[in-house]
């Protein structure tokens, strides 16, 4: 098979299991919004990002790093990186429960649900290396199996809990045992064993590349989560809860572009060798044009009808999700691109790029955050995040143009056809009488 067939068929495999992952996701969502109340999810909105950021301190990529190193799977390397996971879990759960109190204080959240919250960090870290070596092989079909069974079961879990519980700790219990789903699963992949070792000198490598990763993982998850976390304190939590709804359903196609970022461009153009890395673009071009086309045009349109399909599927209560995701999903247009051009920086040995352009987006957001809140409320607050997404691709591309690799005529290509799409879509609505997308958002409100 061609670099350019197995391209596509690896791009195909993620993004059908993606797919039918984004359904069970969609499916929850629409479950849990009929069974919990929007303040209870909220709740969960400030639990579970609080639990990301603790997990993404002292983040230095074990992933990356095996991925990046030829020898990544080699005994002594993956040995090394499995412990340095392990202790990293340990002590950040010690870290999780100790900053409980405080959470709950400055959030008004029962300190228990952080507690129990905090218990995922150690079983996480014990989880098997062998996902990571799909990775590095770029095992695409078994890796995006595997991913897809983990939240298969995590979400009847969770669902299940819902039912039983009615409460704020079916969700927060659900997070825990689908934490304990995903370790315990690892270890029925191909040669999932590893021991206890160390060796300082795979440490100081891992910890060289690493550290880049670690500014990038923490500045990527404040600019992500700085939203949830300051409206967690400004605004009502129900409120949140219903943002939250959008939010979620909006991160479906940026986490699929991250996913192929890592699990197909990164792995790819990171084993070839400096003289062929044009080639191996050449590969991955004509499959990425068709990914971000429809990508793109598929997010456009349903920024298009966002709002009746939140009125049609959603209980009453998550009506104005419907406006905030078809803003969110119009500022993915350009998330979804950052993901994929962000792999490049990796590739090139360039992860500095990356962590300068997801600092300066976090200070983007920053400003626009709590300005558009205090000018305009929460319309004002997702205006700042769809525009802070635009903002960061242009980031992403000042690094590209300093590494010399882009894809800046399809990129050019996958936004017009978007803004074609949504303004198609919007006057055709208007045409036919049938409202606004935007209608409830401050311009149209």
């Amino acid at each position: 098979m061609s670099d350019k067939g197995g391209y596509q068929s690896k791009f195909l495999w993620t993004v059908g299991t993606f797919g039918l992952s984004a359904v069970l996701k969609f499916a929850s969502s629409i479950i849990l919004s009929w069974l919990l109340a929007p303040s209870i999810l909220g709740v969960v909105v400030v639990v579970n990002t609080v639990r990301l950021g603790v997990e993404i301190l002292t983040d230095i990529g074990v992933e990356q790093n095996i991925v990046h190193h030829r020898d990544g799977l080699e005994p002594y390397f993956r040995n090394t990186a499995w412990t340095i996971q392990v202790v990293r879990g340990l002590i950040l759960t010690l870290v999780f429960a100790a900053a409980a109190p405080w959470l709950a204080h400055v959030y008004g959240i029962d300190t228990s649900l952080f507690l129990v919250a905090a218990l995922t960090p150690a079983i996480g870290g014990l989880h098997s290396i062998a996902t990571l070596a799909l990775v590095k092989g770029v095992a695409v079909r078994r890796r995006n199996l595997f991913e897809l069974t983990c939240e298969m079961l995590a979400l009847l879990t969770q669902i299940g809990l819902a039912l039983w519980l009615r409460s704020v700790w079916a969700p927060v219990l659900g997070l825990v045992v689908a934490t304990a789903i995903r370790t315990g699963l690892s270890y029925t992949l191909p040669d999932p064993w590893q021991r206890f070792g160390f060796d300082r000198e795979v440490a100081m490598r891992m910890l060289r590349f690493g550290r880049w990763i670690m500014i990038t993982s923490l500045v990527m998850y404040a600019a992500m989560s700085l939203d949830r976390l300051y409206l967690g304190r400004v605004a009502p939590l129900a409120l949140l809860g219903i943002y939250g709804i959008a939010r979620n359903i909006a991160e479906l196609p940026t986490t699929l572009s991250r996913r192929m970022s890592y699990q197909i461009i990164f792995p790819a153009l990171a084993r070839a060798a400096e003289g062929d890395r044009a080639g191996q673009m050449r590969a991955i071009a004509g499959s990425r044009l068709t990914v971000i086309l429809i990508g793109c045009g598929g997010l456009a349109a349903a920024a298009g009808v966002a709002d009746r399909l939140v009125a049609f599927v959603y209980d009453p209560r998550y009506a104005a999700a419907g406006w905030m995701l078809s803003v969110l999903l119009l500022g993915g247009v350009f998330a979804v691109l950052s993901n994929l051009n962000e792999a490049l920086l990796l590739s090139a040995g360039r992860p500095g790029y990356s962590s300068v352009a997801n600092t300066t987006r976090l200070a983007t957001l920053a400003v626009l955050l709590p300005g558009g809140y205090a000018l305009a409320g929460m319309s004002g607050a997702v205006a700042a995040v769809a525009l802070t997404e635009a903002a960061q691709y242009g980031y992403i591309g000042l690094g590209l143009r300093r590494v010399g690799l882009h894809f800046w005529r399809q990129d050019a290509a996958a936004i017009a056809l978007a803004a074609i799409v949504f303004a198609a879509i919007l006057l055709g609505r208007m045409a036919l009488g049938w409202g606004n997308p935007l209608a409830g958002w401050g311009p149209f409100a």
